[in-house]
């Protein structure tokens, strides 16, 4: 098919128009094509329209009334500037008439009072000459489009046809105080929000293109968003201008992704309104595609429909730097209406006196205020604004609002006592038949705000919204919309946004979807090239970059055997978590300083290619902060040696400075940098590099491992040098640092050192099996498993856990756990000694292969199952019923826990690595500071002294009995291959046995423990700081004397060990076990002379001395 000349098209545009309800205006009121139109807009028109959409205002004028308000119409049409203008299309215009205010409305937004048309070619007003737009489409006579027409065969004729368009803004500023947005029609077709350009500057405003969607297929098509009707729409709610910055003046209109989103949320709300149950969605747009303007959009319309309802809109973010960017967006939008109730909370203390203001308007004759509030999720839990909060503060803040919505429940009931006492006695009979959970739920329901008119806009909803915090919103506002944001959803385990925020039982995993690929159709983010750098496959040399599983578990082996004595322990932890042992391993590698330094090297030697010549900026993702200290120092050798002097200020850090920072290399870069920028605060020094980046020239690097990853919009930023450890949606977030326009820039570029492409590809895959509606069936059935139904397990694991601690009985005695105790032990402080003890019983009364022990076992188990199904509820509204019973629960679990396995102490490097994995993946080890005790043989004898009677003894001592006795054993078990070791744990587990069957005293088992603990610190001075023979023919003579009490010279079995030790065969072989088992019993009978015991012995030593000799040719 030929291209089309710009005749056809000007009548292909004609036809359009005219058949989605746009009359000729020439043909309508006899204006010639070319013809020059005086006034901008058409004032007898606009007068006739007015008096027909505002009927009920002009029927009530007298003649010179109706005079006198077209007159003042007139006037502030001729001098109103593009923004009140704007104001006066969507709101109308404010007239005061015998001092009475109307309002009247230059357009009607029902549609039935309104004349669409278009004028081909006319002319308007211009300096240095007149404009002539190829249609010009006006409501009521006033000009609101202008099209420009150009053929499909000149490449690129749309972006001609714009960059006319803003001729005309400059040449007739004045037709463009009315016309709201232009439309390129060319080889694509465009449009573009349109405002006067007075001082006749270069801009560049967006460019949008307009497609439909046909179930999975999009089809471009402007004359849609040319309907009549839906350019009502935008004008009303989808146009507005805007201030970036302080002096900048812009014009926000919404993309076709944001207008479908939020039609569809707006249809949702009215659905629920009217009589649907459905009260939420979710709302999954890619990064950069302009989420925060579409919560806007969802407000505001949200706001204009139920204006006379008081609504209440709250944004809710997650983060204090998400909480200003909404801020500063948010109040840059220029708006009266908006603006008017705009408030961000500060405290937690307002948000509180917000939610009992709005409860109480529930049922009084207050009424509530409409309001528009920004806030951070945290506050729904406490006052501070803090980021990152840890499962025991979630558990501890919540609290607050719990026990405030407990305490507008009984205010309500009150009220209803006084107002309606039917209704009081009703509740209060319905409390009365419920037990204790199910009442909390009652109260906790009638606390809450019941309001349909409140709605709750989620930015960053894969994070933050999952646990308490989210249970917390819920309980407040159970009846409100909400919807949640996220250009990255989750969907593992408790985090799971879809269920959060959608109805995936009903077929509904999102309420609107706009993914990678439409957002780089439409132009709004870029490609992205990902480059994964290897060994061997770059010019640097030697740089060892993506890791293997084998290295890994090598290196942690390798790790362990240098620690000793806990291997055995911490190895099949590290095997059982084994996506965190691959962290810590990539943390070690990663962090190397001459691996540091060569690929800083190779990052210098290709930036300036990956810049194109730093036109662009980059940024450099190390594994952690010691990593962005490293790599700084060697960027700027490297950047030094290779630009000179004038790279010396290329680079920055951003990220995290703690009060406490220990670490020498962090301390030391904290001090330089406070005394470069002459700044002791650390957070306004992030926050100046940031702007320096995003504003001037310097710096051209930013160094970071965290921060900035997530939301951070610098559409200079091109290059990402990728060394860190990212999967599934956060590397997803990562990467999308690159992928926003700016000028001419085609790509963003992602260098990636650590191997991150097959994680990458695969959370494509998924990703886009999601947003094209193919999700596979096993996927499904996870995402569906019922959280109803895990709840009610909940609720069953815990009735029985609560029986069976209370009833607990060791032979007849009560050890029992009451967890009303409990819970006011770890409320006041009150109780606690009793508490312990009961615990420290439990704990020495189990005997391995008894009935007690098993049941004990049992019993832990099922806690520890319990917390992983609590913590597994997300933010299910109801595990909020549940918070202190948690605590409780976790406060026993992890005594027991202790006791029976003690407490053992971890190398600093070992733990470094491993903590912060297991705190964040594992509910219990929030408590791990709870309560620690050091024992001393002097502190036991003290409490012996103190107390004389046996019951008293054993009923205070307990604690501190279990305390030492356990913390011994579990010393001993770490070194149970020493036959010494596995002696004293013997007697220590026969002493117990002896102690809880009665058959010795408290004073007895002290007495016997103290004596069992000074053998073994004497056994440990012998042997301490000798050589490993040495310390081996020790323990063998120890071993010896404690069974026979003789003291035995080993000289032969020295000898032959020491031979056997320097042979060249490293193993235990059968000659060597019979040669030392000949020499230890020569060197026993010279004394011995119980040859059965003497046998028995060396059988017993010889499977010690294999083991040791293994040990000591490994080393």
């Amino acid at each position: 098919m030929p291209f089309q000349s710009e005749e056809e098209v000007h009548k292909e545009i004609m036809e359009g128009i005219e058949k989605i309800g746009w009359e000729n205006g020439n043909k309508l009121f006899g204006i010639k094509e070319h013809s020059f139109i005086e006034n901008v807009y058409f004032p007898d028109i606009l007068e006739k329209k007015i008096k027909e959409i505002n009927k009920e205002i002009f029927e009530e004028l007298t003649p010179s009334e109706e005079k006198y308000v077209m007159e003042r119409i007139y006037e502030e049409m001729k001098n109103a500037g593009e923004e009140k203008i704007l104001e006066y299309l969507k709101y109308g215009i404010k007239i005061v008439v015998n001092e009475e205010v109307h309002i009247i409305r230059l357009l009607d937004y029902s549609n039935k009072n309104n004349l669409f048309f278009y004028l081909h070619e006319a002319k308007f007003r211009g300096s240095p000459e007149n404009s002539k737009p190829d249609f010009t489409l006006y409501i009521n006579g006033i000009p609101i489009i202008t099209i420009e027409a150009k053929s499909e065969a000149i490449p690129d004729s749309h972006y001609i046809a714009i960059r006319q368009i803003r001729g005309y803004e400059m040449k007739s500023s004045d037709l463009f105080r009315f016309v709201q947005f232009g439309v390129g029609y060319g080889d694509e077709k465009k449009y573009t929000p349109t405002f006067p350009n007075w001082e006749r500057k270069k801009r560049n405003p967006p460019i949008f293109n307009w497609a439909v969607r046909e179930g999975n297929i999009r089809k471009e098509n402007i004359f849609d968003l040319l309907l009549p009707e839906k350019v009502l729409e935008f004008i009303k709610y989808f146009i507005f201008f805007i201030k970036p910055k302080e002096g900048e003046m812009s014009k926000l209109m919404a993309r076709q992704n944001q207008y479908r989103a939020t039609k569809k949320a707006i249809n949702r709300i009215r659905g629920y309104m009217d009589k649907s149950d459905k009260n939420r969605g979710l709302i999954w747009h890619w990064q950069g595609s302009g989420k925060t303007y579409t919560m806007f959009f969802i407000a505001n319309y949200f706001l204009d429909l139920y204006f006379d309802t008081h609504p209440v809109i709250f944004f809710i973010v997650d983060r204090t730097d998400l909480e200003r960017q909404h801020e500063r967006v948010i109040k840059g939008v220029q708006d009266i209406k908006f603006k008017g109730i705009f408030k961000k909370i500060e405290k937690i203390t307002e948000l509180e006196k917000l939610i009992e203001t709005m409860k109480e308007s529930g049922f009084t004759s207050f009424v509530i205020k409409k309001g528009i509030y920004l806030t951070t999720i945290q506050k729904f839990q406490r006052g501070k604004v803090e980021e990152g909060l840890n499962e025991k503060d979630d558990r501890k803040a919540a609290t607050r609002l719990y026990s405030l919505l407990l305490k507008l429940a009984e205010d309500y009931l009150e009220h209803l006592k006084k107002e309606n006492p039917e209704e009081y006695q009703k509740h209060i009979q319905k409390l009365e038949s419920l037990e204790e959970k199910k009442r909390e739920e009652y109260l906790l329901n009638l606390g809450g705000i019941h309001k349909k008119n409140i709605l709750l806009l989620i930015d960053e909803a894969h994070r933050s919204q999952y646990n308490l915090l989210g249970a917390m919103r819920k309980a407040c506002f159970p009846a409100s919309v909400t919807f949640g944001f996220t250009g990255t959803p989750i969907f593992k385990n408790e985090r799971n946004t879809f269920l959060e925020f959608s109805y995936p039982d009903e077929g509904e995993y999102y309420l609107d979807v706009y993914f990678i690929g439409e957002s780089i159709d439409d132009k709004f983010t870029l490609p992205i090239t990902y480059y994964v750098v290897k060994e061997g496959e770059i010019k640097a040399e030697g740089v060892k970059i993506k890791l293997t599983e084998k290295e890994i578990a090598d290196f942690i082996k390798e790790y362990m055997e240098k620690k000793g004595g806990i291997e055995n322990i911490l190895e099949a932890r590290i095997t059982r978590k084994e996506i965190g042992k691959h962290i810590t391993k990539a943390k070690v590698i990663l962090l190397n300083k001459e691996r540091i330094d060569k690929l800083s090297k190779y990052i210098v030697d290709r930036i300036e290619e990956d810049t194109e010549d730093f036109k662009y900026k980059a940024m450099v993702v190390a594994v952690n902060r010691v990593g962005c200290v490293r790599y700084k120092k060697t960027l700027d050798k490297y950047l030094l040696k290779k630009f000179g002097k004038v790279a010396k200020n290329w680079t920055e850090i951003v990220m995290t400075y703690n009060y406490n920072d220990n670490d020498p290399e962090i301390v030391e870069y904290k001090e330089e940098l406070m005394k470069r920028r002459k700044n002791n605060d650390a957070n306004a020094i992030n926050e100046e590099i940031v702007n320096d980046f995003l504003e001037k020239e310097e710096p051209k690097i930013l160094i970071v491992t965290d921060m900035l990853l997530t939301g951070f919009d610098a559409p200079m930023l091109k290059v990402m040098y990728l060394d860190k450890p990212l999967y599934a949606h956060r590397l997803l977030q990562a990467i999308a640092r690159v992928n926003r326009p700016f000028n001419d820039k085609e790509t963003g570029l992602i260098v990636d050192s650590f191997g991150l492409m097959e994680h990458l590809a695969k959370t494509m895959a998924i990703y886009n099996l999601l947003a094209e509606d193919t999700i596979k069936k096993d996927f499904e059935m996870n995402l569906m498993e019922s959280i109803n139904q895990k709840f009610s397990e909940l609720e069953q694991k815990f009735k029985s856990i609560k029986k069976e601690l209370k009833d607990l009985k060791i032979e007849g005695e009560d050890v029992g756990i009451d967890f009303e105790k409990v819970r006011e032990s770890l409320s006041t402080g009150k109780g606690k000694e009793d508490i312990q003890a009961r615990l420290s019983m439990i704990a020495m009364y189990i005997v391995e292969d008894k009935a007690f022990s098993a049941k004990i076992i049992r019993l832990i188990n099922d806690v520890r199952a319990t917390l992983k199904i609590y913590k597994a509820l997300g933010a299910y509204q109801k595990k909020i019923l549940y918070t202190e019973d948690i605590e409780v629960l976790a406060y026993i679990y992890y005594k027991l826990r202790v006791m029976l396995k003690g407490r053992r102490k971890l190398g600093k490097e070992f733990w470094d690595e491993l903590r912060s994995y297991i705190h964040r993946k594992t509910i219990i080890e929030e408590f791990k500071e709870v309560g620690k005790t050091k024992i001393t043989s002097e502190s036991l004898k003290g409490i012996t002294k103190e107390l004389a009677d046996e019951e008293e003894i054993r009923k205070k001592a307990i604690n501190v009995i279990a305390d030492y006795f356990f913390n011994l054993r579990a010393a001993l078990k770490e070194k149970i291959y020493d036959p010494i070791y596995r002696q004293i744990l013997e007697k220590i587990e026969k002493l117990r046995i002896e102690w809880i069957t009665r058959t010795i005293n408290t004073k007895e088992f002290l007495s016997k423990l103290r004596v069992i603990n000074d053998d073994l610190e004497a056994y440990n001075k012998k042997i301490e700081g000798k050589s490993k023979i040495d310390k081996l023919m020790e323990t063998l003579s120890y071993y010896i004397y404690q069974n026979t009490k003789r003291e035995i010279t080993l000289e032969n079995t020295k000898k032959t060990l020491e031979k056997i030790q320097t042979s060249k065969i490293k193993m235990f072989i059968p000659d060597y076990k019979k040669e030392t088992r000949t020499s230890l019993l020569k060197d026993m009978l010279k004394s011995i002379q119980d040859v059965k015991k003497v046998e028995t012995l060396a059988d017993e030593l010889i499977e010690y001395v294999e083991k040791e000799m293994m040990r000591i040719w490994k080393s």
